[in-house]
């Protein structure tokens, strides 16, 4: 697949999505749910060489809606609520959430893939206990929480790479949506809000080592590590290193998909 076709694809996963998703009352009380443009691109890349095009896009929405299910989640208020108002948008904030999931579901069972539906099934598992596995750690190890956080990043996304027999690409997007994890963590820190990941880090530094270096030289040690397992991605492996430069801000960003070799 060439760059411009490759780029399509993501145009058009992106256009179904939101067809599937638009819903006039419930967007008239919570947000539209957001897509984050690397998960299409590395899911894509990942299964292209396995499966026919239709599919890969099938699999990828249904991905792209479980993640959705999971933000709309994440945004509901465990604090007493005061008024109608707050209440109403609370539970319909969770009937959106239940929705992305319902509409994954149907695509799944509609193709009757049932083995899918149990990857999805145990990915919701590990997803979910990992978050309640975050929220009672403290003052743990760096590599405990690195450990989590990349399963609450990507944990569906690593297990279809299993399914699909494509182990190296799940090292990939284990390492790269950690990394872009990490970014996050340190953008959110230098802005003054506190994170547990970070405070690990911090906890860990080197003699002679400031904050911000300890910061950096983590996001440094997890780059490197997922630029040298790219290369076992052989054609991709261009693919990982310019969305690597464009999460650190190296070079301006280029969508690549690698030719078949």
């Amino acid at each position: 697949m060439n760059k411009s076709n490759f780029n399509e694809q993501v145009t058009e996963i992106k256009r179904s999505f939101y067809s599937l998703t638009e819903h006039l009352y419930l967007q008239s009380y919570v947000p539209e749910p957001e897509i984050d443009d690397d998960k299409v691109r590395f899911l894509i890349a990942m299964m292209y060489k396995r499966l026919p095009i239709t599919e890969a896009k099938m699999f990828t929405i249904s991905a792209l809606l479980l993640q959705a299910a999971f933000d709309m989640h994440d945004e509901v208020s465990l604090h007493p609520v005061t008024s109608d108002e707050l209440r109403k948008n609370r539970q319909l904030t969770v009937l959106a959430g239940d929705h992305y999931v319902s509409l994954f579901y149907f695509l799944l069972a509609e193709k009757k893939h049932v083995p899918m539906i149990r990857i999805f099934g145990q990915s919701i598992q590990e997803i979910s206990e990992s978050k309640m596995n975050l929220y009672e750690l403290e003052h743990v190890r760096y590599d405990d929480l690195q450990h989590t956080s990349a399963q609450i990043e990507s944990a569906l996304m690593q297990n279809m790479a299993h399914y699909f027999e494509q182990l190296t690409w799940k090292s990939a997007i284990r390492d790269f949506f950690y990394l872009k994890k990490l970014v996050r963590e340190k953008a959110n820190w230098l802005n003054g809000k506190g994170s547990v990941l970070i405070d690990s880090i911090l906890r860990d530094r080197l003699q002679g080592e400031d904050k911000l270096q300890s910061i950096e030289r983590k996001i440094e040690d997890m780059k490197d590590r997922l630029l040298t397992s790219s290369k076992e991605l052989n054609s991709y492996e261009n693919f990982i290193i310019e969305h690597v430069d464009d999460l650190l801000g190296h070079s301006p960003y280029q969508e690549i998909a690698a030719e078949e070799g």
